[in-house]
Order: structure tokens, then sequence, then C-alpha cells
């Protein structure tokens, strides 16, 4: 019996840990300035609407959204997830333990801490 209490605890582990989309890993890269088009996001500029909602669409909701595993623990639902839970700022940029399966470069990272120091604006 504890046998295979320590098998089915070792194949959910590894369940949750493969569960996280490989497009965590992938790069939110900021829009580039063209011609007459959109201004480049900055730390002086950087708001929910214009970064860290499609950051956190891209890197978190495979996990944390509605059809998450771990939503359960956190559920990514909009802006207001975000800005009222400080566990989400605190394990992204304090501990950096999430995003789990994946990363934030330090341009993402450095947007995201702008964008909380500034209080989050939509």
């Amino acid at each position: 019996m504890k046998k295979q209490n320590s098998i089915f605890l070792l194949a959910a582990i590894t369940a949750l840990l493969f569960a996280c989309s490989k497009k965590q890993a992938e790069e939110l890269k900021p829009e580039t300035p063209t011609p007459n088009g959109p201004t480049p996001v900055t730390t002086t500029n950087v708001t929910y609407s214009n970064f860290a909602g499609a950051l956190f669409q891209t890197k978190c909701n495979s996990c944390h959204g509605p059809n998450g595993g771990v939503k359960g623990v956190w559920a990514l639902n909009g802006l207001a997830s975000i800005k009222n839970d400080a566990r989400v700022a605190n394990s992204v940029l304090v501990t950096k333990t999430m995003p789990k399966g994946g990363s934030l470069t330090v341009s993402e990272r450095e947007l995201l801490q702008a964008w909380v120091d500034k209080g989050m604006p939509e």
C-alpha cells in the first residue's frame, strides 16, 4: 500500500511538472517601434494592457488559468486577481519561483518590476 501511494505521488508530481506549457519559456517581446506605429513599451510607460496582461497570459495561464492544474492555489482572472494577491509579485519578482517550467528574461522582469512599482496601472 505504501509503495502504491509513493508511485501515485510521483506520478502526480510528474504530471504537474509537465502540465505547464513550453510556451511559458518563450520571451514576450514588447512591441518594437515602427514609423507611425505603436510606441515601444518601456519602464516609464508600462501598463497591464500594453505588457503585463500579455505576460501573465503567456507565462501563467497554462497552469493558473481556467483549465490549469493549479488554479486552486491562485487563479489568473485578469488584473484584479494579480492586484489582490501579493503572493503573485513576490513569487515572480522576489523569490523567482514562478513561472514553473519557464523563466522570465531580464527585460521582462525589469518591465514587470516597473509596472508593480508604478502601482500596477491598467
